[in-house]
């Protein structure tokens, strides 16, 4: 197959899969004929595979095929590899692991006990691959200060560590890496291989947590991201119920994904579900709308398969979602075509549960209450969800009484 005959069927397939007017289809086709053209512009005897790896190169700017520099940068490394996929005969895939930061050889036992620390916690998949990568960040630290053993670790590594971070990382991604480090120290098995209490330390440092972006939109920029979905597609049903149980219900991505039929409860009309990440089980009501948009989508879109989830992919295999997948890149186009300004804030499915949060909070309802809903254990975890609502916080605060 030559490098044209590759982009051709990735151009079908993106159509196929996204429609032929969809942004993220254009999107996807305006890469792929940019690289068509860089490819004119190269030696005739350079084989498409190099062809491509430069071009990933160039407008990702990381050699081929290292993890993207930022999330702009994404769909563009991601629609290569697909064309990559294409040439060299295979199904181009949803989601691509790019090459990352291999654990030290030192420390590759504690990383796994850590893991199975975790395992054991009943922490989810996701939540153990995500503190192992930022563990591996401190790791890779202490191998380059030629510190081989958590016995090693001194106060003055740590203040050496946390200050290398500033110019690497946000303050939310700082503030991720900390706290897994205090997750991490927490256990007994880590912390008493030092000679000092290393969680006073991490507790005191200072790392900017809630100087991050807002996921807050009002309840009627929300209504108006669901009347953007067009529900005449089989696509547009799924995501507007997927939108509807993230604004409504405050579920996160991975209870939609994880959610069964069993979980539907028609005769009592409820939906029962365990939640995937706190294992915190939940009954909630079934409204009228989100009765409707299950009926229409089981009736009339969801495949017969063996499946027990009740979201499942459109086409062969009909299998359920990836917990990876966090419709991200599905979901923007509905903030675009409602006219909501996503500039600096998160535009997910995740934005929508923040929004119900905040929502809850303006129409009066107890943080306790919004605890329960969105099945927090504690009504601080709640309290982050609601940080961004200003003059809520400014009709909480006290007046300084005056002298």
């Amino acid at each position: 197959m030559t490098l044209y005959d590759a982009i051709q069927l990735f151009q079908r397939h993106i159509i196929q899969n996204y429609g032929s007017e969809s942004k993220t289809a254009q999107a996807y086709i305006r890469i792929s004929n940019d690289l068509q053209r860089y490819a004119k512009g190269t030696d005739l005897e350079v084989s498409p595979e190099d062809v491509i790896q430069e071009y990933y190169r160039i407008i990702v700017g990381v050699p081929a095929f290292e993890a993207v520099p930022s999330k702009s940068k994404e769909r563009r490394g991601r629609a290569v590899q697909m064309i990559l996929d294409i040439l060299n005969g295979k199904e181009p895939k949803r989601k691509y692991t790019t090459h990352k930061r291999d654990c030290p050889i030192t420390y590759l036992n504690v990383i796994r006990k850590y893991e199975t620390f975790m395992r054991n916690d009943q922490k989810s998949d996701g939540t153990v691959r995500t503190r192992s990568g930022r563990i591996t960040v401190f790791f890779a630290f202490l191998e380059e200060c030629k510190c081989t053993s958590l016995e090693g670790i001194t106060p003055e590594l740590f203040a050496r560590f946390v200050s290398s971070l500033n110019d690497r990382y946000s303050s939310q991604g700082k503030a991720s890496i900390l706290y897994t480090l205090r997750n991490f120290f927490s256990y007994d098995e880590f912390s008493g291989a030092l000679s000092f209490d290393p969680i006073p330390f991490l507790t005191g440092i200072h790392s900017g947590k809630h100087e991050r972006l807002p996921s807050f939109y009002t309840a009627e920029e929300v209504r108006r991201i669901l009347n953007a979905v067009d529900r005449n597609t089989p696509w547009g049903k799924t995501v507007y119920l997927m939108m509807l149980l993230a604004s409504v219900y405050g579920f996160r991505s991975s209870d939609i994904k994880a959610m069964v039929l069993d979980n539907i409860n028609w005769k009592n009309r409820t939906i029962n579900i365990t939640q995937y990440k706190t294992h915190k089980e939940i009954s909630l009501p079934m409204t009228d709308e989100i009765l409707f948009a299950l009926l229409d989508y089981i009736k009339n879109v969801r495949p017969e398969s063996d499946c027990s989830n009740v979201f499942i992919r459109l086409r062969k295999p009909y299998i359920a979602y990836s917990m990876n997948d966090h419709f991200g890149d599905k979901i923007l186009p509905f903030f675009e075509i409602a006219g909501v300004d996503t500039k600096g804030k998160h535009h997910g499915l995740h934005s929508l549960r923040h929004s119900l949060a905040t929502n809850l909070l303006v129409s009066g309802t107890p943080i306790n209450e919004i605890a329960v809903i969105l099945g927090h254990t504690s009504a601080a975890s709640t309290k982050t969800y609601v940080w961004s609502d200003i003059e809520h916080l400014r009709a909480a605060a006290l007046e300084v009484p005056k002298k």
